[in-house]
């Protein structure tokens, strides 16, 4: 398989919803959450997103632009709760 843009964002999203507790991890087939590891996912891609400003096709750039809203979304939904744990650093 050739990697490409999507493939590199369609591993880290997976990667992501597994740190969120949305997907079963592929190595113990368990549901857990880590959310100093979906932040630092989130903060790549969003470092990704600024290094790249201008180098994307149009296609790339949307869906760049779309997988980090969705994760920030979901990271907010998984984490962004007052009965959550309270987040040591500020949302990416």
């Amino acid at each position: 398989m050739t990697p490409t843009f999507a493939l590199i964002l369609q591993m880290y999203q997976m990667e992501c919803f597994v740190a969120l507790g949305k997907m079963m991890h592929p190595a113990t087939n368990e549901l857990s959450k880590s959310q100093e590891h979906a932040k630092w996912i989130i903060d790549v891609l969003g470092v990704l997103q600024e290094k790249t400003r201008g180098n994307l096709d149009a296609n790339e750039s949307r869906l760049l632009d779309d997988t980090l809203s969705t994760l920030r979304l979901n990271y907010v939904e998984e984490f962004g709760n007052p009965s959550a744990p309270s987040s040591s650093g500020n949302l990416a």
